[in-house]
């Protein structure tokens, strides 16, 4: 009795943080969130790799800072001097601080009136990566105005830099700093799955006005045996924190073909990475719309059009050959 007394106790906990966001949200329909259910639909449509992502070799601190610096010192100048400043200001923790936990951030504590990168090293070469990825969200962060669009598209931008980081290290036809699978991709997949599931939620929650035990089954059964320890995780998740995690999902689902696409179009033609060094400083200027128009993606008032998604499917495809 006590066992079902607790499982109810999640659902009901499941089902009210549905309903609230749906209230902050303002969702009407599901026409209101359809471009991230699109987006996370290519992601999880598109057929598996091997994310298989195990580091074998120990990558000192030093060799991280190093692989960066120089890195970044053939990306842009501008942005090596820029590493270089935060080191010194202190924005930087490259240690593991419990209270703040296993994984890396970046934001602005208001409190010290302090720029923080935390950076819990492992000491693999998935560490450079990581300073990568924060420093970039850094450099795109306006401290005064951080904008609702900047908070989706900062993703693309840290991503894509991992992206070029890593074919960086792949050049440079060192033995220690041959990657792995891309642990990237990984992450991204279970992103995506979390987003398609809280989307489910939504969607039968608009419908019937309430989840419950067997409502919230009923979306389960509509994903592969494979992924349901992933969704064990979400859902208990969704339980201990009370609240949807679609904000963060779409930010890293969006993030992912938007990288991809941008990667495919530097690919294609050197010159345009200046996409890259343009987009991480008007990000916190730019409108959502100005955006996919700077990127050539076609869309009408609420959604992309047709052609549009299949540009970013094609380039998630192609990007996923290349791992």
């Amino acid at each position: 009795m006590e066992v079902e007394d607790n499982l109810k106790k999640q659902f009901d906990i499941v089902s009210k943080a549905t309903e609230e966001y749906i209230k902050e949200a303002e969702i009407e329909s599901i026409d209101d969130i359809l471009l991230v259910k699109k987006f996370a639909h290519i992601l999880l449509k598109t057929e598996d790799v091997d994310y298989y992502y195990k580091y074998n070799n120990s990558v000192s601190f030093k060799e991280s800072d190093m692989l960066v610096s120089d890195f970044l010192e053939s990306l842009n100048t501008k942005y090596k001097d820029y590493y270089d400043i935060r080191k010194e200001d202190g924005s930087f923790i490259f240690e593991y601080i419990p209270e703040y936990g296993d994984h890396p951030f970046s934001t602005y504590d208001t409190e010290i009136n302090q720029r923080i990168m935390y950076i819990p090293l492992e000491n693999t070469l998935e560490d450079s990566c990581v300073i990568v990825h924060e420093l970039m969200h850094d450099i795109n962060m306006d401290i005064e105005n951080d904008s609702e669009v900047r908070t989706i598209y900062t993703e693309a931008i840290s991503i894509l830099a991992e992206f070029i980081f890593k074919d960086y290290l792949k050049n440079k036809r060192v033995k220690q700093y041959q990657l792995p699978v891309n642990r990237t991709l990984y992450s991204l997949k279970q992103y995506a799955i979390s987003a398609d599931f809280n989307i489910k939620l939504i969607e039968k929650y608009l419908s019937d006005g309430y989840l419950d035990r067997g409502s919230i089954f009923e979306i389960l059964e509509q994903y592969p045996d494979d992924y349901l320890e992933i969704l064990e995780v979400i859902f208990h998740d969704i339980v201990d924190n009370g609240e949807l995690s679609l904000d963060m999902d779409q930010r890293y689902v969006v993030g992912a073909l938007i990288a991809t696409y941008m990667y495919d179009r530097i690919k294609a033609k050197k010159t345009n990475i200046l996409e890259l060094f343009e987009l991480n400083q008007m990000l916190p200027v730019y409108e959502f719309d100005q955006v996919l128009d700077y990127l050539d993606l076609e869309h009408d008032e609420d959604d992309l059009l047709a052609e549009s998604y299949d540009k970013l499917s094609k380039a998630y495809k192609k990007f996923l050959k290349t791992r």
